[in-house]
């Protein structure tokens, strides 16, 4: 459970960030031809402030709670995220203690309390980078990936949305994006997330979005790998309010980062 619980942690920061959404009106699915991905995304960016609003915001901050229903787990989160590619997140787990994870654009390390600190490397480090995107995981840049393409109409948590494959360029990390035909919300994403336990398959659901500032972001999102959910449910979103140490290694970490 420990390493099930650190691995969304981990992955929580990209969710409560990259789940900026608002909508966009777009007729009846059944006789149009499919929209471009870059129509697609330039419509979603649009949606939840523009790009202008989008490019204001210097950092997030975010609390709340995640929770494991099949196990009656519920534990304190935060999150912290900064442009242009920093990250940070605390979960305090019950009967467990803390779990760390944070990026400071060049060093990325993970604090977990059964298996201690941990630098992260090769393809956990790399996803991690794209992870803390900050801009990127909002706009979808056209430089960042090798593959933007809008395969078909899918159904997805009850509604019919256009399902967007995006691969990224030097990772080759590859994702499925869903946005609503309706109304244009960034509902869903299945991917591939590393963690210690070896590669999982994640299926992400974007619900309840808020404005925040000049933007809005979704503050509820169900995360599934494997047999099991996990809900993350953001009370408290705050622009531009990060301190820079937020991402300061812990001192605990810094006697494993090489030279």
């Amino acid at each position: 459970m420990e390493s099930l619980v650190k691995s969304f942690a981990r992955i929580a920061s990209l969710t409560a960030f990259s789940a900026a959404a608002l909508s966009f009106s777009a007729p009846t699915a059944s006789a149009q031809p499919l929209p471009s991905a870059a129509d697609v995304i330039a419509k979603y960016v649009t949606a939840i402030g523009g790009k202008d609003a989008i490019m204001q915001v210097k950092s997030i901050s975010s609390a709340g709670t995640l929770e494991v229903p099949s196990m009656g787990l519920s534990a304190k989160m935060e999150v912290a995220m900064a442009a242009p590619n920093k990250t940070s997140s605390k979960t305090n787990i019950p009967g467990m203690g803390e779990i760390v994870n944070g990026y400071d654009g060049a060093v990325a390390w993970a604090i977990d309390p059964s298996a201690g600190e941990r630098v992260l490397a090769d393809k956990e480090l790399e996803q991690t980078k794209e992870n803390a995107d900050f801009y990127g995981n909002m706009i979808y840049p056209a430089d960042r990936y090798t593959t933007m393409e809008v395969q078909s109409i899918a159904d997805f948590g009850g509604e019919k949305a256009y399902k967007v494959k995006l691969v990224r360029k030097g990772s080759g990390n590859e994702s499925m994006n869903y946005f609503s035909v309706a109304t244009g919300l960034l509902v869903g994403s299945e991917s591939t997330q590393i963690t210690p336990m070896g590669n999982i398959q994640v299926t992400q659901t974007f619900s309840e979005y808020k404005q925040f500032g000049s933007i809005k972001m979704a503050t509820k999102v169900e995360q599934a790998m494997g047999p099991t959910t996990m809900v993350i449910t953001m009370s408290d979103v705050k622009l531009n309010e990060v301190p820079a140490n937020a991402f300061d290694i812990p001192a605990r970490v810094k006697p494993l980062v090489k030279p």
